[in-house]
């Protein structure tokens, strides 16, 4: 009898085998869930037909992860799980009473915890029914290596309606299809040899050696320019990958597995008139807002910290990329820690800009393309010393700028959970239809006492917003 040969639908790209490669380390898991809360139960066959057909059209979601090779050498591939089954990634619960909405975290956060079995395509989703007050909410828990924030919400997308009653027929979104096999993703013959897959890591190596020849010829027409550029290339690329051995802070050393899901509230109308009034932008609120609540935080232990190191993801995704995989740059600064919020806010945004045209951003796929090169357990002890001496994460992601329903059921709240990736705590900022939904995964061993953090966070941020006109204006009243 002869068995059916398995069928590949793509290589992992530089950057997806990078946070493929670091899960090896459990402080370092990549899960990233995000917690839809719905005014009402959507119909379960329905759901499961939804989630059914976003497989169907997203390859990636019914492939599981093959080792390029017994030794760990190389990038693995995406194949197709032979014996998927939609009843062990999607799954169906009714909260026992009284459930809330921190029952619905709690659920959330354990699933953040644990790792993914790599036997089977890294994804999962439960739909929580019996909330308080006849609600629900869909869980869903992606491999980072699936998608980044901005793929992930493309992929939520998929299973989305804009009105309450849902359309019929083929549905098919403005959103690219994830892990489909093109010309250039790396399936197809040929691309299982180990020599194949080392020439096809160097090949993506050469044209940044081409950029440096070129450079070096332009060199010698303008030497004392060409010697800036290059120096400020290396200090730039070297502050990417300098090892941070131990956070800034003093208090919050600790890493481990735990971790705690929390929310924060806020008025996107005032984030966006606060970045207004001051000249900054809503990223640079939300980082002067965390700094506050760090500050407050330490304060509250007795402890005066004069900086902490961000790690801050720089959205690189060109139009012509497809919604899956990752395509953003992980920067990594200092930044200041004051007690006057305007001052603050002008130096984050004076820095962060500054980080965001870094020219070693531009190096970040050869980079990850080397490192994708060396044996996967010195590839993540090499990241690990990079990741692990962050002090905390901010991330801002767009959310759809419309109303969304879910087979009839409301979106009400889209909140996105992303990985502490080393740090004491992630801030997440998701925007859907005009709402500010932030969601923070804490580490507990580097944060045991999360209620005070978090109302430290909220605090933090009610502070730089009441810059906007509005909030004065609310306050006066």
């Amino acid at each position: 009898m002869t068995s059916t040969p398995t069928r590949m639908n793509g290589t992992m790209s530089a950057n997806d085998t990078l946070l493929w490669t670091i899960a090896r380390d459990p402080v370092l898991r990549t899960a990233v869930v995000a917690v839809l809360m719905l005014d009402r139960s959507p119909p379960w066959e329905d759901v499961q037909e939804r989630v059914r057909a976003l497989t169907q059209l997203v390859p990636r979601f019914r492939s599981r992860v093959q080792p390029a090779s017994p030794l760990g050498w190389g990038r693995p591939v995406w194949v197709e799980d032979e014996g998927f089954d939609l009843d062990v990634h999607l799954r169906r619960m009714v909260a026992p009473p009284p459930a809330t909405f921190r029952t619905v975290l709690d659920l959330a956060q354990v699933m953040g915890t644990t790792a993914f079995d790599p036997e089977l395509p890294l994804w999962e989703a439960v739909v929580v029914e019996g909330v308080e007050g006849g609600r629900a909410a869909l869980v869903v828990k992606l491999h980072h290596a699936v998608a980044d924030g901005v793929g992930g919400i493309a992929v939520i997308l998929h299973l989305l309606d804009r009105h309450r009653v849902p359309r019929h027929g083929n549905r098919t979104s403005d959103a690219t299809s994830i892990g489909d096999s093109s010309p250039n993703d790396g399936s197809g013959p040929g691309n299982g040899g180990m020599g194949t897959k080392l020439r096809k890591g160097f090949a993506e190596l050469v044209p940044a050696w081409r950029r440096v020849l070129d450079a070096t010829r332009h060199a010698a027409a303008n030497p004392v320019a060409q010697i800036n550029r290059t120096r400020a290339m290396a200090e730039s690329v070297g502050r990417l990958l300098a090892p941070a051995r131990r956070p800034f802070s003093p208090l919050m050393t600790a890493r481990s597995l735990g971790r705690r899901f929390e929310v924060l509230d806020l008025s996107t109308d005032l984030l966006r008139q606060a970045a207004a009034v001051t000249g900054g932008t809503l990223n640079d609120v939300l980082l002067t807002g965390v700094l506050g609540g760090l500050r407050r935080y330490h304060l509250e232990h007795g402890i005066e910290v004069e900086q902490l190191r961000v790690l801050m993801p720089v959205n690189v995704r060109g139009d012509s990329d497809a919604v899956g995989g990752n395509h953003f740059v992980p920067a990594r600064f200092a930044l200041p820690v004051l007690a006057d919020p305007v001052e603050l806010l002008r130096r984050v945004h004076e820095i962060a800009g500054s980080w965001k045209h870094a020219p070693g951003l531009g190096m970040s796929n050869v980079l990850a393309g080397a490192l994708d090169l060396l044996p996967a357990p010195l590839s993540s002890a090499l990241w690990g010393s990079m990741l692990k001496g962050d002090d905390f994460v901010v991330t801002n992601v767009p959310g759809p700028p419309f109303e969304t329903y879910l087979v009839g059921a409301h979106v009400e709240q889209l909140f996105g959970f992303a990985p502490a990736s080393g740090a004491a705590l992630n801030v997440a900022l998701l925007t859907p239809a005009g709402r500010s939904c932030v969601g923070v995964t804490i580490d507990t061993a580097a944060i045991p006492d999360a209620a005070l953090m978090r109302s430290c966070l909220q605090e933090g941020l009610d502070e730089v917003v009441h810059l906007a006109p509005d909030s004065r204006q609310v306050a006066e009243a």
